[in-house]
């Protein structure tokens, strides 16, 4: 029922990133994200000043072309325009052993589906001028990539990412948003992608914290169809991936049940998310990654920009 994710997995689709090339990712509250010092950042945005014009390059969102330039030059320009703050963008990845499943009606892997989104999610934030990091997580927190804001460190986070593998052992869902806090001094934007299985009430209360901390918190929790629907029709040995334990149950004697309990659990989430100022999303694997992005990035535009 599971297949570990290849720890030698293949670059992002340069596709996928085409298809992203023209998302933004918005924060929902002021934010401080300094990179050594008071460092000014070009940011594509209507809420600042005006800084100066760069010619357009593919990828650009066309809204911000500057017409009357184009109309005395006959060239393509981009208005772009000064912040005082760059946003540090720390993505927090669960590679434990139950995201290595894939299940029986999705491409990916739930670790290898989380690690598009998050390496998609990166270069974001790095074309807009931001900075992005990366924080593994299992049974501890693995080695990670501090936030930085430059192409060449965008190529070293994704090649680090492509090499994160699934590991044993139970998530250690509070040890990673501890490790999250402590490496981000200023406030910032957070973004935990997993599917929390196991995560209690610990959880809840580590993920509240940092968003009352004044870090803007997201969490996309990634399912396989399987893990919604349960599917099957005959009886079956589920694994439990962390711990081995097992139990072999008919699955139409159990689906009923097992709906309702996923139900709860979700509302649950929705429930701390919305008294925590957490932005939360429920991800299927059998999503494609860029319609995901597009409806995280939308959600977040509708919500607020920058302020």
């Amino acid at each position: 029922m599971t297949r570990p994710s290849d720890p030698a997995a293949p670059p992002i689709d340069p596709e996928i990133l085409d298809s992203v090339a023209t998302l933004t990712i918005e924060v929902r509250r002021v934010v401080q994200g300094f990179l050594g010092g008071s460092h000014a950042s070009l940011h594509l945005s209507s809420s600042v000043e005006f800084a100066e014009h760069k010619k357009y390059n593919p990828g650009d969102d066309i809204r911000h072309i500057d017409w009357r330039a184009f109309a005395r030059t006959d060239r393509h320009f981009v208005k772009t325009r000064e912040r005082e703050v760059i946003l540090r963008g720390l993505v927090l990845v669960d590679c434990s052993a139950s995201m290595g499943y894939t299940g029986s009606r999705a491409r990916w892997s739930k670790l290898d589906y989380t690690r598009i989104l998050a390496g998609a999610l990166a270069h974001i934030l790095v074309r807009q001028g931001d900075a992005a990091g990366l924080l593994p997580f299992a049974a501890k927190v693995e080695p990670h990539v501090p936030p930085v804001g430059n192409p060449e460190h965008l190529s070293a986070l994704l090649a680090h990412l492509s090499r994160v593998s699934v590991k044993p052992g139970r998530t250690a869902y509070v040890d990673a948003i501890h490790g999250a806090a402590d490496q981000l001094r200023n406030r910032a934007l957070v973004v935990v992608i997993s599917d929390l299985w196991g995560a209690g009430r610990e959880t809840e209360i580590a993920l509240s914290s940092l968003s009352a901390r004044g870090h803007d918190v997201a969490v996309l929790r990634v399912l396989s169809p399987d893990e919604i629907d349960l599917p099957f029709s005959r009886v079956a040995e589920f694994v439990d991936p962390e711990d081995g334990a097992k139990i072999e149950v008919d699955p139409a004697l159990v689906r009923e049940d097992y709906r309702r309990a996923l139900a709860d659990d979700r509302e649950r989430w929705r429930r701390v998310a919305g008294s925590a100022d957490i932005d939360f999303m429920n991800v299927v694997t059998s999503t494609p990654p860029e319609a995901t992005l597009g409806d995280f990035a939308a959600r977040r535009h509708r919500v607020g920009r920058r302020g």
